[in-house]
C-alpha cells in the first residue's frame, strides 16, 4: 500500500485565488475603509487651500522723511544714498551711542525697513510692532515711534558730516497706523481639490483591496485549521456525511446519518463514531436512538464514559459475571466501560472485548460504538478496527489540519476505512 503521507494542508495559487475571489465582500469592506481613509485625508488636507485669500492685520509705525537736493543726482538715486545711509554700520553706532538700546547690528537692520514708493524725493520707514530680538523688544506704539525718530536723527546726523550739508528732513512725524496685508499661501482650485479628493479614494480603494488579499492569505497559511467542509473532506479522504450548523443536530439530521450508514444486508452491523476534537459528545448516542426509532434492537457501548448504561470493565478483564445491558427504551440498551474497574488494563485491545463485540453483532440488529476522541486515547483506533463501519464526527473550528491528517494517515496504515465525515459548525 502506498500511501501520502501529510501532516498539513498545502494551498496552490489557484487555490489561494480561489478563496480571495469568495471573499469578495471582504474586499470590499476593506476598499472602502481604505477609500474613505485616503479621501478623507486628501479632503482634510487640502479642503482649507480652496480658492482661498489669507490676510492679516499688521500694526505699523511709518515715518516720511523729504530727501535734500543735495546734489545733482537724481531723486531716486539721493533716496538710495539715504536708505544705504540708514542701514550702514556707521549710522547704527550714532543710533546705539544717541539710545542706549542693547540691540545688536543684525536686529537694528531687521527691525525697521526704508523704502521708496515711486519716482519722488521721498524716503518712508516702516516698523511692525510689538517686535523683539533677542532681550530687546518694541512692545506698543511709542516705542516704536521713537524707535523711528532715532533712527532718521542718526541718519541725518552721519549724512550731514559725511555730505558736509543737511540731507533730509522729517516730512511727516513717525504715526501709527493698521494695515491689512494679504498672506502668500498655497491655494488650489475646486476643481483641483475634488479631482485630489477623487484620486486619494481611487487609490484608497485599490489599496483595500491589495490589503484584504495579503492580509486574507497571510491568515489562511498561518491558520491550522480547516477553513469549510470541503478541507475537512480532503483532511480525512472521505465524504462528507452532512455539515451540522447550530440545532441541526436533531433527530431529522440524525436519520439521515442513519440513512448513510444503513446496509442492505440482513446481518447486524456494527458501527463506530470516532471523534475527532468535536464538540458534542452524544453523537452515537443520538445514532442508536435514530435506529432504535426504526423499531431495530440496538446496542449502545459507551467506551468514553459518555452516557449510562451497565459497565462491561470487569467481566471483560476476567471478573464477575456478564451484566445485563440496561434498557433505555423497548429497542435501545446500553453498556458502558468504569475506568475503575479497568486497573490501568486494556479494555478495547482485550480479544475478550472482540468476543464480545461480535456475539453482540448476532443479539442486535445493530450495534453502535461511541469511542473516546482519537486526541486523548487510541481505543478509537482499535475499536474502529473491530467495527464494520466507522464514520467521524469532528467540529470544524475546534480540528486541526495536523490532527486530521495524522487521523487519516494512522487509519490507513491500521486499515481502517473511514466511511464518512460527520462535520460540527458550532
Amino acid at each position: 500500500m502506498n500511501k501520502e503521507y501529510n501532516l498539513d494542508k498545502e494551498y496552490n495559487v489557484v487555490e489561494i485565488i480561489r478563496y480571495n475571489l469568495r471573499m469578495w465582500w471582504l474586499a470590499v469592506i476593506f476598499a472602502v475603509i481604505c477609500a474613505g481613509i485616503l479621501g478623507g485625508y486628501k479632503y482634510k488636507a487640502n479642503h482649507q487651500f480652496v480658492e482661498r485669500e489669507l490676510y492679516e492685520n499688521i500694526q505699523q509705525a511709518v515715518a516720511t522723511v523729504y530727501v535734500k537736493t543735495y546734489s545733482d543726482e537724481t531723486s531716486v538715486e539721493r533716496v538710495g544714498t539715504m536708505i544705504k545711509i540708514a542701514y550702514s554700520n556707521r549710522t547704527y553706532d550714532r543710533f546705539i551711542e544717541n539710545t542706549g538700546y542693547n540691540l545688536p547690528f543684525e536686529g537694528y537692520q531687521q527691525l525697521f525697513e526704508p523704502t521708496v514708493g515711486e519716482v519722488s524725493d521721498i524716503m518712508t520707514l516702516y516698523l511692525n510692532y510689538p517686535a523683539y530680538y533677542n532681550d530687546f523688544t518694541i512692545d506698543d506704539e511709542e516705542d516704536a515711534k521713537e524707535f523711528l525718530r532715532q533712527v532718521i536723527t542718526a541718519t541725518n546726523e552721519v549724512a550731514r558730516e559725511m555730505i558736509g550739508t543737511d540731507c533730509i528732513e522729517s516730512l511727516d512725524a513717525p504715526y501709527t497706523a493698521t494695515t491689512v496685508h494679504k498672506l502668500e499661501s498655497y491655494s488650489i482650485t475646486e476643481e483641483d481639490f475634488r479631482k485630489g479628493v477623487l484620486k486619494g479614494a481611487v487609490a484608497g480603494l485599490v489599496l483595500g483591496v491589495i490589503v484584504e488579499v495579503v492580509l486574507y492569505t497571510f491568515w489562511m497559511l498561518i491558520y491550522k485549521k480547516p477553513k469549510n467542509a470541503e478541507e475537512v473532506r480532503q483532511g480525512f479522504d472521505a465524504p462528507i456525511i452532512d455539515s451540522l450548523k447550530k440545532g441541526m443536530d436533531d433527530e431529522e439530521g440524525f436519520k439521515k446519518l442513519a440513512l448513510f450508514l444503513r446496509d442492505d444486508e440482513k446481518s447486524a452491523r456494527t458501527v463506530c463514531c470516532m471523534p475527532v476534537s468535536c464538540p458534542k459528545k452524544d453523537t452515537a448516542l443520538k445514532l442508536a436512538m435514530s435506529m432504535a426509532n426504526e423499531q431495530r434492537r440496538t446496542l449502545y457501548i459507551d467506551l468514553a464514559e459518555a452516557g449510562e448504561g451497565s459497565s462491561i470493565s470487569a467481566w471483560i478483564l476476567g471478573e464477575g459475571e456478564e451484566p445485563k445491558p440496561q434498557a433505555l427504551n423497548a429497542y435501545l440498551d446500553s453498556v458502558s466501560r468504569s475506568s475503575k474497574d479497568e486497573k490501568n488494563f486494556n479494555l478495547v485491545m482485550n480479544v475478550r472485548f472482540a468476543e464480545y463485540l461480535e456475539q453482540k453483532r448476532g443479539d442486535y440488529d445493530c450495534v453502535i460504538v461511541n469511542a473516546p476522541d482519537v486526541t486523548g486515547s487510541a481505543d478509537a483506533y482499535a475499536a474502529a478496527k473491530l467495527c464494520d463501519k466507522t464514520f467521524v464526527a469532528c467540529g470544524r473550528k475546534e480540528v486541526k489540519n495536523e490532527v486530521m491528517y495524522r487521523v487519516k494517515n494512522t487509519a490507513d496504515v491500521s486499515g481502517i476505512r473511514i466511511e464518512g465525515v460527520l462535520v460540527y459548525e458550532s
